[in-house]
């Protein structure tokens, strides 16, 4: 490394399906390039890949043979962790009985939100079971949650409530629910480091490439259950039937 820059990097892998993209990023140096542009043909090396179509599965399997070596699965430990942020989660959150909403999406060019008055009705009728909403929105969305706050007494907003963000104080605040609700974003991803039961709605994304690899996972694909692209689609009843 010099001037803070990187010489070279020891992999690059390219997923994206444009391929203006796969050029740009082959210009990095790199010892090893992985992409399925044109059938892998950019590949630093030319082995026997498989199709993916997003199939994670083979993704690795084609990362082991230009690697030549095999690639063990691991999950996140939360171990590493800070302590500060799962004593904080315990003060925000010091119950058992709630549910994570997590509703906002952060690259606005693809529709992947589901709309807000179903999340509430959804939220609504959980508060019969006794069990309290959770929304993980960010402290500059006041007008968001605001709205939802004017629908539900009951909700709660921990990053209200701390000066404390990012990421690990997510993880943590999601092992104190009993169950996460939310679409593709990287709240979920986040959350799912807790590997706690969650149910995911996804639209114009891909579940098979982007859903999380979690023990307790639902999904709620409407490509698959109504063959649109539309997430709207996806019913309130499809959710509240898993949990």
């Amino acid at each position: 490394m010099k001037n803070n820059s990187i010489d070279q990097f020891d992999l690059v892998i390219d997923l994206q399906s444009k391929i203006r993209n796969t050029l740009i990023l082959k210009q990095f140096p790199a010892k090893y390039f992985y992409s399925p542009t044109f059938n892998f043909k950019f590949c630093s090396s030319k082995k026997n890949y498989q199709s993916t179509k997003n199939e994670i599965n083979n993704i690795i399997l084609n990362l082991e043979k230009l690697l030549d070596t095999q690639i063990p699965f691991q999950k996140y430990s939360l171990k590493k962790i800070k302590k500060k942020y799962f004593i904080e989660s315990k003060k925000i959150l010091p119950d058992r009985n709630y549910i994570g909403f997590s509703i906002t999406q952060g690259n606005e060019y693809r529709k992947k939100s589901w709309p807000l008055k179903n999340f509430i009705n959804i939220a609504k009728k959980i508060k019969i079971k006794n069990k309290i909403p959770v929304f993980f929105i960010e402290k500059k969305n006041i007008e968001l949650i605001n709205m939802i706050k004017k629908e539900l007494d009951n909700a709660l907003f921990p990053e209200l409530e701390t000066t404390l963000s990012g990421p690990p104080l997510v993880s943590a605040l999601s092992t104190r629910l009993e169950k996460i609700i939310s679409i593709d974003n990287g709240i979920m991803h986040m959350a799912s480091l807790a590997n706690v039961p969650m149910v995911v709605l996804f639209g114009p994304t891909n579940s098979k490439k982007f859903a999380p690899k979690i023990d307790n996972l639902k999904i709620l694909d409407s490509k698959l259950i109504y063959n649109s692209s539309n997430i709207s689609k996806i019913t309130e009843e499809d959710i509240l039937s898993l949990i």
